[in-house]
């Protein structure tokens, strides 16, 4: 078992030397060579294997019992393991998850999988969220750029949501191709269906088949973060489109200031995990940082 930390989470725990973040949510990867070939990941199967994920730099865990003694410490309200679909990766999960609930903070785990039977085991074992990334809304270009289908997915998905309700993460990435009304259909679906939606703007990662895609324009992903505000708030009805882009909002509630922030499973706060830390900031990951910051780009 590889498993790695996200520097961030190593710098609040003080096992490593750097700047310390408002962090809610510490952050681990089991990590390996994956088996898919996501034309946006720095971990395909086809692309030079670095210690990053996303821009996050990973350093391994070199003393896991003293990193659980630190972890245990700490006042994380939740991990969230990132794992990588390396062979037989199953295992080490089950076997991390474990050894992680004797810390009593709430467990997510992200992984790319349509076993429902390993799904349930790792419920049973006592994590309270799995995130199913869905990432491309868009039929053809989720087939061009992660491969296979997008409706299966979704089908498995509204499965878990039944199943867990309230318990399922999911997602998606601006910037990809997809139309403003495809991302806002989707973030619809998966509210009706209780699913969160966690939004990344798009990140060109050097060594990656779409290292030179453009990013989403800051002002396009601001639309979308506050279409998901609006709709997870039963007002998708203050949404105007312009063909298939959204042209503006009939009104804003209070609080909308809120929409920027890093979202997700409750807690997650997850720093520069697609922007440079000297801006713009698309997840703004603390709400000190939205109330003394210019966010609108």
């Amino acid at each position: 078992m590889k498993l790695r930390s996200s520097a961030g989470t190593l710098y609040k725990l003080g096992l490593r030397q750097g700047p310390v973040e408002q962090l809610k949510t510490a952050y681990l990867m089991l990590d390996g060579v994956c088996q898919f070939n996501c034309n946006y990941c720095t971990h395909a199967l086809t692309v030079a294997k670095l210690p990053f994920l996303s821009r996050v730099l990973w350093p391994e865990i070199e003393d896991f019992p003293a990193f659980l003694e630190k972890l245990s410490q700490s006042d994380f309200e939740r991990v969230c393991i990132q794992v990588v679909s390396y062979r037989e990766f199953e295992k080490d999960l089950l076997e991390l998850v474990e050894k992680l609930k004797i810390l009593k903070k709430a467990i997510s785990v992200s992984v790319r999988t349509t076993d429902l039977k390993f799904v349930r085991q790792l419920f049973s074992l006592g994590i309270d969220r799995i995130g199913i990334a869905i990432d491309v809304v868009n039929r053809e270009l989720f087939r061009k750029y992660r491969g296979g289908s997008l409706d299966r997915l979704k089908r498995f998905i509204e499965k878990l949501a039944t199943l867990y309700p309230c318990g399922v993460t999911t997602h998606l990435m601006v910037g990809l191709g997809e139309t403003d009304r495809e991302l806002f259909e989707t973030m619809v679906w998966l509210r009706d269906i209780n699913v969160e939606t966690a939004l990344f703007a798009f990140t060109p990662l050097r060594g990656t088949p779409l290292e030179n895609h453009p990013r989403p324009p800051i002002e396009r992903y601001r639309k979308i973060q506050l279409a998901r505000f609006l709709i997870y708030r039963g007002l998708e009805e203050y949404v105007e489109f312009e063909g298939d882009s959204i042209k503006a909002f009939k009104e804003l509630p209070g609080g909308f200031e809120k929409a920027f922030l890093t979202s997700g499973c409750p807690s997650c706060t997850r720093p520069y995990y697609n922007e440079n830390p000297l801006g713009p900031l698309y997840n703004v990951h603390s709400e000190e940082m939205l109330n003394s910051l210019e966010v609108k780009g």
